[in-house]
């Protein structure tokens, strides 16, 4: 009897050693991000001399994402932490509560506050990413961090960070051209919800949405018709549905104009609060943000 209780002891043991083995492989700093976008930021700056969790999958929606129990042990076993804050993730709280402040960074507490936009009700645009002046200058911050928890690589951080600047400078480029081949007549977004302003102040778009900054908020039929007879008023053609969104939001919409007897039709799907997928070829900002614009030109050109 003994032998056995000893052997299972042994073998609980073993099974639990594994499971702390699986739980932290490796020897490299273990970032944990909320979204694919920090995410992204994070692989790039710190290259393979990181590991980088992301919790909120491809197409994941993080306004109302529900942190599961995994996430708080991924988060617990994690070096740091890297969140949007500005309420992006509302229901993250908590778990940012538990986190001690050297392995918690909240990028939006870095962000100039003249840079962030606001709603009429004064409530702040987290859509940061689709600011590509701010990105970058968040670069800098990453950099500082991942240095301070891991001195030895400070010069490789320092440098991939600064590569990375360079590559949106080119994307930011690119934008541009590609905004200047369009008429300003028909620099009009409307999407889902309203994840595009930073896009559209910084590229010299008019933009609209059916929901506000979080999809957690609900158009009223006002909305919508109110929306719709303004697509009529600028003789806006196309519409844009996003990854993270219900398309129900948007068939209300041209529903809406259909009644007014106005054709609008769907300009395609865009990636809003979340990055594309490996399979798409859409996994990091650059290519998101590069599809998204080609999507728009080209859809508005039509």
């Amino acid at each position: 009897m003994k032998k056995i209780l000893a052997l299972t002891l042994l073998l609980l043991s073993v099974f639990t050693l594994s499971a702390c083995n699986d739980e932290r492989s490796t020897d490299k700093l273990q970032v944990v991000t909320t979204t694919t976008y920090i995410g992204d930021m994070l692989k790039q700056v710190g290259g393979n001399y990181i590991e980088v969790i992301v919790l909120m999958d491809v197409g994941v929606d993080p306004h109302d994402y529900q942190p599961r129990q995994s996430d708080t042990q991924k988060v617990a076993n994690a070096d740091l932490l890297v969140a949007n804050g500005l309420n992006l993730e509302e229901r993250m709280g908590e778990v940012f509560r538990n986190v001690e402040n050297e392995k918690l960074l909240i990028l939006g507490d870095y962000v100039d506050e003249a840079s962030l936009l606001r709603e009429e009700n004064g409530e702040i645009d987290p859509h940061i990413w689709f600011d590509l002046e701010i990105w970058m200058d968040l670069i800098s911050v990453v950099v500082d961090r991942l240095s301070t928890l891991d001195s030895d690589n400070s010069d490789i951080f320092e440098k991939r960070g600064q590569e990375y600047v360079k590559d949106l400078e080119i994307l930011d480029l690119y934008i541009k051209s590609r905004v200047e081949t369009l008429d300003e007549s028909k620099r009009i977004l409307v999407t889902a919800h309203d994840a595009f302003a930073y896009f559209g102040n910084a590229y010299g778009f008019d933009v609209y949405a059916v929901q506000g900054i979080s999809t957690e908020s609900e158009a009223s039929i006002s909305d919508i018709e109110n929306l719709a007879a303004l697509l009529v008023e600028l003789d806006v053609r196309k519409v844009f549905w996003e990854t993270s969104v219900p398309q129900s939001t948007v068939n209300a919409l041209i529903e809406a104009t259909e009644d007014l007897d106005h054709d609008v039709s769907v300009g395609g799907e865009l990636y809003s609060d979340s990055t594309g997928g490996a399979s798409q070829g859409h996994e990091t900002l650059i290519r998101t943000y590069r599809y998204n614009v080609d999507l728009i030109i080209d859809s508005l050109m039509e």
